[in-house]
Protein backbone atom coordinates (compact mmCIF):
# COMPACT_ATOMS: atom_id res chain seq x y z
CA UNK A 1 0.00 0.00 0.00
CA UNK A 2 1.40 3.39 -1.33
CA UNK A 3 2.50 5.79 1.64
CA UNK A 4 1.52 9.13 2.06
CA UNK A 5 4.21 12.29 2.47
CA UNK A 6 3.20 12.51 6.35
CA UNK A 7 3.71 8.76 6.74
CA UNK A 8 7.14 9.30 4.94
CA UNK A 9 8.22 11.87 7.29
CA UNK A 10 6.79 9.67 10.37
CA UNK A 11 8.67 6.15 9.19
CA UNK A 12 12.03 8.97 8.99
CA UNK A 13 11.76 9.92 12.39
CA UNK A 14 10.22 13.58 11.60
CA UNK A 15 7.76 15.57 12.73
CA UNK A 16 5.46 16.75 10.09
CA UNK A 17 4.33 19.84 11.55
CA UNK A 18 7.72 20.88 13.00
CA UNK A 19 10.34 19.86 10.31
CA UNK A 20 12.26 22.88 8.16
CA UNK A 21 13.60 22.63 4.99
CA UNK A 22 17.85 22.99 5.11
CA UNK A 23 17.55 26.55 4.01
CA UNK A 24 15.84 27.56 6.88
CA UNK A 25 18.08 25.12 9.55
CA UNK A 26 21.28 26.92 7.86
CA UNK A 27 19.32 30.71 8.46
CA UNK A 28 19.11 29.54 12.31
CA UNK A 29 22.72 28.52 12.40
CA UNK A 30 23.63 32.00 10.64
CA UNK A 31 21.85 34.25 13.27
CA UNK A 32 23.10 32.40 16.02
CA UNK A 33 26.42 32.36 14.77
CA UNK A 34 26.06 35.88 14.14
CA UNK A 35 24.49 36.57 17.82
CA UNK A 36 27.69 34.72 19.20
CA UNK A 37 29.55 37.41 17.64
CA UNK A 38 28.37 40.18 18.41
CA UNK A 39 27.93 38.98 22.19
CA UNK A 40 31.53 38.21 22.01
CA UNK A 41 32.29 41.86 20.56
CA UNK A 42 30.29 43.37 22.96
CA UNK A 43 32.33 41.69 25.61
CA UNK A 44 35.89 43.12 23.93
CA UNK A 45 34.38 46.32 23.84
CA UNK A 46 33.33 46.58 27.75
CA UNK A 47 36.80 44.86 28.23
CA UNK A 48 38.28 47.29 26.72
CA UNK A 49 35.92 50.38 28.59
CA UNK A 50 37.05 48.96 31.77
CA UNK A 51 40.60 49.08 30.99
CA UNK A 52 40.55 52.32 29.73
CA UNK A 53 39.13 53.84 33.37
CA UNK A 54 41.82 51.13 35.61
CA UNK A 55 45.17 50.11 33.35
CA UNK A 56 44.95 52.79 30.95
CA UNK A 57 43.61 55.11 33.39
CA UNK A 58 46.12 58.75 32.52
CA UNK A 59 47.58 60.59 35.83
CA UNK A 60 46.48 63.95 36.66
CA UNK A 61 48.45 67.14 35.44
CA UNK A 62 50.78 68.24 37.97
CA UNK A 63 51.26 71.74 39.19
CA UNK A 64 53.96 73.30 36.93
CA UNK A 65 57.43 74.56 38.28
CA UNK A 66 59.73 76.95 37.21
CA UNK A 67 58.03 80.37 35.63
CA UNK A 68 56.23 81.55 32.59
CA UNK A 69 56.35 84.27 30.43
CA UNK A 70 54.00 86.08 27.70
CA UNK A 71 55.68 85.99 24.09
CA UNK A 72 53.40 87.39 21.94
CA UNK A 73 49.82 85.27 22.14
CA UNK A 74 51.74 82.70 23.77
CA UNK A 75 52.70 81.65 27.29
CA UNK A 76 55.87 80.33 27.33
CA UNK A 77 57.04 77.98 30.57
CA UNK A 78 60.51 77.83 31.49
CA UNK A 79 62.78 76.50 34.57
CA UNK A 80 65.75 78.80 35.15
CA UNK A 81 68.78 78.69 37.63
CA UNK A 82 70.78 81.16 38.54
CA UNK A 83 74.72 81.60 37.54
CA UNK A 84 77.16 84.16 36.31
CA UNK A 85 78.84 81.42 33.52
CA UNK A 86 78.13 81.49 30.08
CA UNK A 87 73.88 81.51 29.87
CA UNK A 88 72.92 77.84 28.54
CA UNK A 89 69.83 77.03 26.74
CA UNK A 90 67.86 73.46 27.16
CA UNK A 91 65.67 72.30 24.37
CA UNK A 92 63.83 69.36 24.70
CA UNK A 93 62.10 66.66 21.69
CA UNK A 94 59.86 65.69 20.68
CA UNK A 95 57.63 65.60 22.64
CA UNK A 96 59.02 66.52 26.00
CA UNK A 97 59.12 69.27 28.74
CA UNK A 98 61.56 71.23 30.14
CA UNK A 99 62.29 68.80 32.57
CA UNK A 100 63.81 66.03 30.33
CA UNK A 101 66.93 68.63 31.48
CA UNK A 102 66.42 67.53 35.26
CA UNK A 103 69.52 65.05 35.03
CA UNK A 104 71.76 67.70 33.45
CA UNK A 105 71.11 71.22 34.92
CA UNK A 106 72.29 70.20 38.64
CA UNK A 107 75.72 69.41 36.84
CA UNK A 108 75.98 72.88 34.82
CA UNK A 109 76.42 74.74 38.36
CA UNK A 110 77.81 78.47 37.74
CA UNK A 111 76.19 78.61 34.83
CA UNK A 112 72.89 80.41 33.69
CA UNK A 113 70.72 77.34 32.40
CA UNK A 114 67.04 77.86 30.84
CA UNK A 115 65.16 74.97 30.21
CA UNK A 116 62.47 75.67 27.98
CA UNK A 117 58.64 73.85 27.34
CA UNK A 118 58.91 74.59 23.28
CA UNK A 119 55.95 76.86 22.19
CA UNK A 120 52.94 73.66 22.29
CA UNK A 121 54.89 71.39 24.78
CA UNK A 122 54.87 70.97 28.48
CA UNK A 123 53.23 73.94 29.63
CA UNK A 124 53.76 76.23 27.14
CA UNK A 125 50.78 77.14 24.45
CA UNK A 126 49.85 76.98 21.27
CA UNK A 127 48.84 73.57 20.47
CA UNK A 128 50.90 73.04 16.93
CA UNK A 129 53.41 76.10 16.34
CA UNK A 130 55.16 75.64 13.12
CA UNK A 131 59.21 75.86 12.75
CA UNK A 132 60.00 79.27 12.21
CA UNK A 133 57.58 80.88 14.75
CA UNK A 134 58.99 78.49 17.49
CA UNK A 135 62.47 80.00 16.47
CA UNK A 136 61.57 83.49 16.56
CA UNK A 137 59.75 82.93 19.78
CA UNK A 138 62.39 81.72 21.39
CA UNK A 139 64.02 84.62 20.09
CA UNK A 140 61.85 86.89 22.15
CA UNK A 141 61.92 84.88 25.12
CA UNK A 142 65.99 84.79 25.53
CA UNK A 143 65.59 88.53 24.60
CA UNK A 144 63.22 89.37 27.32
CA UNK A 145 65.23 87.05 29.91
CA UNK A 146 68.72 89.11 28.77
CA UNK A 147 70.45 86.11 27.81
CA UNK A 148 73.42 87.20 25.32
CA UNK A 149 75.32 84.22 23.17
CA UNK A 150 73.91 81.25 25.25
CA UNK A 151 75.21 77.53 24.61
CA UNK A 152 72.29 75.80 22.96
CA UNK A 153 71.65 72.19 23.97
CA UNK A 154 69.15 70.44 21.90
CA UNK A 155 67.96 66.85 22.27
CA UNK A 156 66.53 64.86 19.57
CA UNK A 157 63.79 67.25 17.38
CA UNK A 158 65.37 70.05 20.28
CA UNK A 159 68.70 69.56 18.06
CA UNK A 160 66.61 70.38 14.89
CA UNK A 161 65.77 73.83 16.70
CA UNK A 162 69.23 74.74 17.82
CA UNK A 163 70.44 74.15 14.41
CA UNK A 164 67.57 76.12 12.69
CA UNK A 165 68.15 78.69 15.60
CA UNK A 166 72.12 79.00 15.02
CA UNK A 167 71.21 79.01 11.03
CA UNK A 168 68.91 81.88 11.58
CA UNK A 169 71.03 84.01 14.28
CA UNK A 170 74.39 82.87 13.18
CA UNK A 171 76.53 85.50 15.83
CA UNK A 172 74.10 84.68 18.63
CA UNK A 173 75.01 81.73 19.78
CA UNK A 174 78.54 80.69 21.57
CA UNK A 175 77.88 77.15 20.90
CA UNK A 176 75.69 73.92 20.11
CA UNK A 177 75.37 70.46 21.97
CA UNK A 178 73.45 68.38 19.64
CA UNK A 179 72.07 65.61 21.46
CA UNK A 180 70.71 62.49 19.11
CA UNK A 181 69.82 65.85 17.04
CA UNK A 182 67.09 64.71 14.43
CA UNK A 183 68.98 65.97 11.68
CA UNK A 184 68.94 64.35 7.63
CA UNK A 185 65.85 61.94 9.21
CA UNK A 186 62.54 61.57 8.11
CA UNK A 187 59.21 60.55 10.14
CA UNK A 188 57.42 57.15 8.38
CA UNK A 189 54.40 56.24 7.24
CA UNK A 190 53.67 55.14 10.98
CA UNK A 191 54.44 58.50 12.59
CA UNK A 192 52.15 59.69 9.59
CA UNK A 193 49.23 57.45 10.48
CA UNK A 194 50.03 58.53 14.17
CA UNK A 195 49.37 62.18 13.78
CA UNK A 196 46.13 61.87 11.44
CA UNK A 197 44.96 59.08 13.97
CA UNK A 198 45.85 62.11 16.78
CA UNK A 199 44.30 65.11 14.84
CA UNK A 200 40.91 62.47 14.41
CA UNK A 201 40.48 62.20 17.95
CA UNK A 202 40.62 65.57 18.89
CA UNK A 203 37.71 66.00 17.14
CA UNK A 204 34.66 67.77 19.05
CA UNK A 205 32.47 65.46 20.08
CA UNK A 206 34.54 62.28 18.73
CA UNK A 207 37.11 63.57 21.69
CA UNK A 208 34.36 63.04 24.64
CA UNK A 209 33.21 59.59 23.23
CA UNK A 210 36.99 58.17 22.46
CA UNK A 211 38.21 59.67 26.47
CA UNK A 212 35.26 57.68 27.85
CA UNK A 213 35.99 54.35 25.74
CA UNK A 214 39.66 53.53 24.36
CA UNK A 215 42.04 56.54 23.75
CA UNK A 216 43.19 56.55 27.15
CA UNK A 217 43.96 53.35 26.98
CA UNK A 218 45.57 53.86 23.57
CA UNK A 219 47.33 56.90 24.79
CA UNK A 220 49.13 54.91 27.67
CA UNK A 221 50.23 52.02 25.50
CA UNK A 222 51.86 53.95 22.67
CA UNK A 223 53.44 56.16 25.56
CA UNK A 224 54.71 52.76 27.08
CA UNK A 225 55.95 51.17 23.52
CA UNK A 226 57.35 54.88 22.71
CA UNK A 227 59.46 55.26 25.67
CA UNK A 228 60.88 51.69 25.47
CA UNK A 229 61.87 52.24 21.87
CA UNK A 230 63.43 55.40 22.73
CA UNK A 231 65.15 53.69 25.97
CA UNK A 232 66.43 51.05 25.13
CA UNK A 233 68.96 49.23 25.46
CA UNK A 234 68.91 50.91 28.92
CA UNK A 235 65.73 50.73 31.03
CA UNK A 236 62.67 52.81 30.86
CA UNK A 237 63.36 55.99 33.38
CA UNK A 238 59.87 56.16 35.61
CA UNK A 239 59.85 60.35 35.63
CA UNK A 240 59.96 60.55 31.71
CA UNK A 241 56.85 57.89 31.27
CA UNK A 242 55.42 59.61 34.16
CA UNK A 243 55.63 63.26 32.54
CA UNK A 244 54.41 61.85 29.07
CA UNK A 245 51.96 60.52 30.03
CA UNK A 246 50.44 63.57 32.58
CA UNK A 247 51.44 66.13 30.72
CA UNK A 248 52.23 65.31 26.69
CA UNK A 249 48.76 63.35 26.32
CA UNK A 250 47.35 66.57 26.87
CA UNK A 251 45.35 67.89 24.28
CA UNK A 252 47.27 70.80 23.30
CA UNK A 253 50.36 68.98 23.33
CA UNK A 254 48.98 65.85 21.43
CA UNK A 255 48.07 68.81 18.48
CA UNK A 256 51.83 70.02 18.51
CA UNK A 257 53.07 66.21 18.43
CA UNK A 258 50.55 65.46 15.16
CA UNK A 259 51.78 68.99 13.45
CA UNK A 260 55.23 68.29 14.29
CA UNK A 261 54.83 65.11 12.56
CA UNK A 262 53.59 65.82 9.72
CA UNK A 263 56.09 68.97 8.98
CA UNK A 264 59.21 67.61 10.58
CA UNK A 265 60.00 65.58 6.98
CA UNK A 266 60.42 69.60 5.27
CA UNK A 267 61.83 71.14 8.16
CA UNK A 268 65.19 68.95 8.33
CA UNK A 269 65.68 68.82 4.49
CA UNK A 270 65.55 72.67 4.93
CA UNK A 271 67.91 72.62 8.17
CA UNK A 272 70.06 70.20 6.55
CA UNK A 273 70.64 72.17 3.46
CA UNK A 274 72.40 74.85 5.40
CA UNK A 275 74.51 72.68 7.60
CA UNK A 276 77.57 73.50 5.99
CA UNK A 277 77.08 77.14 6.56
CA UNK A 278 77.13 76.79 10.44
CA UNK A 279 80.27 78.22 11.78
CA UNK A 280 79.11 77.72 15.72
CA UNK A 281 81.43 75.48 17.53
CA UNK A 282 79.07 72.12 18.21
CA UNK A 283 79.72 69.32 20.09
CA UNK A 284 77.67 65.83 18.61
CA UNK A 285 76.85 63.12 21.06
CA UNK A 286 74.62 60.55 19.84
CA UNK A 287 73.75 57.34 21.37
CA UNK A 288 75.40 54.09 19.69
CA UNK A 289 71.98 52.29 20.07
CA UNK A 290 70.02 54.79 19.66
CA UNK A 291 66.45 53.44 17.13
CA UNK A 292 64.85 56.64 16.58
CA UNK A 293 68.20 58.66 15.28
CA UNK A 294 70.42 55.81 13.89
CA UNK A 295 74.03 56.79 14.73
CA UNK A 296 75.16 56.86 10.99
CA UNK A 297 72.77 60.24 10.85
CA UNK A 298 74.61 61.70 14.22
CA UNK A 299 78.15 60.92 12.06
CA UNK A 300 76.71 62.89 9.38
CA UNK A 301 76.13 65.74 11.19
CA UNK A 302 79.37 65.85 12.25
CA UNK A 303 80.72 65.81 9.65
CA UNK A 304 78.56 67.87 7.72
CA UNK A 305 79.24 71.00 10.46
CA UNK A 306 82.02 72.64 10.06
CA UNK A 307 83.66 73.09 13.37
CA UNK A 308 81.88 69.86 15.32
CA UNK A 309 83.27 66.80 16.87
CA UNK A 310 81.77 63.33 17.23
CA UNK A 311 80.97 61.49 21.00
CA UNK A 312 79.77 58.35 20.22
CA UNK A 313 78.65 56.79 23.71
CA UNK A 314 76.61 53.56 24.84
CA UNK A 315 73.26 53.91 25.06
CA UNK A 316 69.79 54.79 23.11
CA UNK A 317 67.97 57.59 22.14
CA UNK A 318 67.92 59.35 25.62
CA UNK A 319 71.25 60.51 26.49
CA UNK A 320 70.14 63.32 28.37
CA UNK A 321 69.01 60.53 30.98
CA UNK A 322 71.91 57.99 30.23
CA UNK A 323 74.85 59.93 30.06
CA UNK A 324 73.99 63.67 31.79
CA UNK A 325 77.40 64.02 32.66
CA UNK A 326 79.00 63.40 28.77
CA UNK A 327 76.39 66.85 28.30
CA UNK A 328 77.53 68.88 30.64
CA UNK A 329 81.17 68.26 29.82
CA UNK A 330 80.34 69.05 26.41
CA UNK A 331 78.69 72.06 28.12
CA UNK A 332 82.35 73.30 29.70
CA UNK A 333 84.61 72.42 26.46
CA UNK A 334 82.34 75.12 24.74
CA UNK A 335 82.53 77.90 27.62
CA UNK A 336 85.72 79.39 26.20
CA UNK A 337 86.02 77.78 23.18
CA UNK A 338 85.99 79.27 19.41
CA UNK A 339 86.30 76.36 17.17
CA UNK A 340 87.20 72.89 16.81
CA UNK A 341 90.13 72.24 13.55
CA UNK A 342 89.53 69.04 12.39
Amino acid sequence: MPHSADDCLHILGADPFTAAPADSLAAVRRFSIRRAVLAILAVLALAVIVLNWTYGRLPAEPKPTGSFMQVGSLRIHYIEHPGAGTPVVLIHGLPGTAEDWNAVTPLLAGHRTIAIDRPGFGYSTGGYVPFERQLSTIHELLSKLHVVRPILVGHSYGGTISLGYAERYPHEVRGLVLVDAAAGTHPGTFQELQAHTIQFLQLPVIKQVADATFSQLLRKVSAEMGDSEAFHPQSVVAAHEQRILAINTTTGNLKALAGEYLAAGGVVEQIDRGLKAIETPAVVIQGEEDQLVKPIYGRRLAAALPHARLEMLYGGHMQPYDHPAAIAIAVGSLSGARSFQR
